[in-house]
């Protein structure tokens, strides 16, 4: 929403025949504090705001009329429930109970509980205005909660979106006579808080909740994923080393030779990643880098499934 509206901002300021430094100074800010306020890198408070609109000759509303539009499936409740959270926990802090908080701004104390408990779709600022007071707060407070909460949401929306958009990916590339060619995108599953995928399509694709999607040049497998790697059991002191929290891309379509490494089921076993040799006495060794571990060894009929390591994204 912040990087929303300094677009705005800036769109407006620029059709209006208006530069940022002029802009600035007519609003008491610096020039890099205007340029980083367009950029999305600084907070816009409801003061700066109104200065905006006043010295744009729009009102403040303007900035959030797209905003409007975007956020009409959103659910608002949560907003309302975080800005109760907020008031309850500074009420606590203030040490007042629901009562003397309710007597001080003149309201009940029923209703100060639905207040906190973010069942109140409305509120008059002039009510916002004595609890701010009450509670010793700046009213700003309330407007960045909504913030916060707000960009929260729509970080959500966009990511389930690019999740349901997924054969509109990758129309980047074009082929001879300019046409679009779809790229194979890889999802990302994330599995992080219960280990390495254990349930798996009739494909063979591991099951779990897709984060995003990545491109790798020259795969064009639909069976690819991506996972995050787990623990330390891949990690050495040079390279390769795999660290918790990279992404490892693995695909079906490629020969699997020894010293690669791969994501393999095993019968009985739980998933794991590993890499692979193949041993003299025709038994497959699945060793870790991370000689902390101990290496398993399976013959081949063991392996239910396997796939070969194809892009490796490190996290810094």
């Amino acid at each position: 929403m912040i990087h929303n509206i300094g677009m705005e901002i800036k769109i407006l300021r620029e059709r209006k025949g208006v530069t940022g430094k002029e802009l600035a100074e007519k609003i008491d800010l610096s020039q890099s504090q205007m340029s980083r306020l367009e950029k999305g890198q600084r907070r816009i408070d409801t003061k700066t705001l109104a200065k905006i609109a006043e010295a744009l000759d729009v009102k403040p509303s303007f900035f959030f009329k797209e905003d409007e539009e975007e956020l009409k499936d959103i659910n608002i409740a949560l907003v309302n429930r975080n800005i109760g959270r907020l008031i309850r926990k500074r009420r606590r802090e203030r040490h007042l109970t629901p009562e003397e908080l309710a007597s001080k701004v003149g309201k009940t104390k029923s209703y100060i509980n639905e207040i906190e408990n973010g069942n109140l779709d409305f509120m008059t600022s002039e009510l916002a205005k004595r609890i701010c007071k009450v509670l010793k707060i700046e009213p700003t407070y309330f407007f960045e909660t909504q913030q916060d909460t707000i960009d929260s949401l729509k970080q959500q929306v966009l990511r389930m979106q690019r999740a349901h958009a997924d054969s509109t990916l990758g129309r980047i590339l074009t082929d001879e006579e300019g046409e679009p060619v779809q790229r194979q995108s890889i999802p990302i599953i994330n599995t992080l808080s219960s280990g390495y995928p254990t349930e798996f399509a009739k494909e063979g694709v591991p099951l779990g909740e897709v984060d995003d999607y990545i491109f790798l040049p020259r795969i064009d497998d639909k069976h690819a994923f991506a996972i995050y790697v787990i623990g330390d059991s891949m990690t050495q002191d040079q390279a390769p080393s795999f660290r918790e929290g990279d992404i490892a891309a693995f695909a079906s379509k490629v020969e699997i030779k020894s010293r690669d490494f791969v994501f393999a089921r095993i019968e009985g076993e739980r998933p794991t990643f590993r890499q692979v040799f193949f041993d003299p006495n025709g038994t497959i060794r699945l060793q870790p880098l991370n000689r902390n571990y101990a290496p398993s060894i399976f013959h081949r009929e063991e392996i239910i499934d396997w796939w070969r390591l194809v892009g490796h994204i490190e996290r810094f």
